[in-house]
This record gives C-alpha cells, sequence and structure tokens, in this order.
C-alpha cells in the first residue's frame, strides 16, 4: 500500500486536484483504494456504471469507442471522472495497454467529499473546464 504521503503527492501533481490544500489532498488520498490490472484487461466498458473514476499511477490505458481509439492516458493522469460526475454509464471503453498500477476513488465517497469540501468542487469545475476548452481547441 503506498504511504499517505505519496498519494497526496500524486493527487497534487493532477490537474483535477492540484490547487487543493493539503488538508483536502489528504481527505481526498484517505479514500483512493489501489489496484493493478495486466495488460489487455478491461477496466470498465461503454454502459458500465460510473460508480468509480481512477488516477493511473503507473502503465498506459487506452479509452476506446469501439475500436475506434478517442485517447491513450498516460501516468499519472485521472480518467472516468466525467461518468463519476455526472452520474452516468460509461461511454467507453479503458482497457490497459501496459500493465498498470491504479488508484481508485468511488463514486459515493467523491460525492461525500463534494459534499463538505467546497474548495474540491471548485478545483474540479475548473478542470474540467480547461478540459473542455483543450478538446474545442483542437477540432
Amino acid at each position: 500500500m503506498r504511504p499517505a504521503a505519496e498519494r497526496v503527492r500524486l493527487l497534487r501533481s493532477l490537474a483535477l486536484f492540484s490547487g487543493l490544500a493539503d488538508a483536502d489532498l489528504e481527505l481526498v488520498a484517505a479514500k483512493l483504494t489501489e489496484a493493478s490490472f495486466d495488460k489487455g484487461t478491461t477496466i470498465f466498458r461503454a454502459g458500465d456504471p460510473g460508480d468509480s473514476m481512477f488516477l493511473l499511477v503507473r502503465g498506459k490505458v487506452a479509452i476506446r469507442d469501439r475500436a475506434r481509439l478517442l485517447v491513450t492516458i498516460t501516468a499519472p493522469e485521472c480518467f472516468g471522472e466525467l461518468a463519476v460526475l455526472s452520474n452516468e454509464e460509461r461511454s467507453a471503453d479503458a482497457i490497459c495497454d501496459e500493465s498498470c498500477e491504479l488508484l481508485k476513488l468511488r463514486a459515493s465517497d467523491l460525492r461525500e467529499l463534494l459534499a463538505t469540501r467546497p474548495a474540491l468542487q471548485h478545483q474540479m469545475m475548473l478542470a474540467l473546464v480547461r478540459r473542455v476548452k483543450e478538446v474545442g481547441s483542437r477540432r
């Protein structure tokens, strides 16, 4: 199991959490669980419930819409947060391109944190707005 300080450092390196105070990062870090997957393993499929988001610690994950590659996620990065935040089904598949180490944050834990930590709400909103702008500028 990764030490709490290492989890906090990882969270701080991610745009979704980078602006949070140490106390907020520590609360998020305490909710994370670890998972490892072999190359070729499907983490989730389109249509699955958005019951958790993931922080990629090591490896690469392909986000696919059927056979079409949408994006390759490389560590350190988050994925799966949109289905969690929108409370909708997954819109694509997430498949390990390499063996991967992940940290998982359950949707129920994230909702609890968002309800009690306004700074986390604000930081996530800013990060998502930046992501939408990046996607829009690529078109």
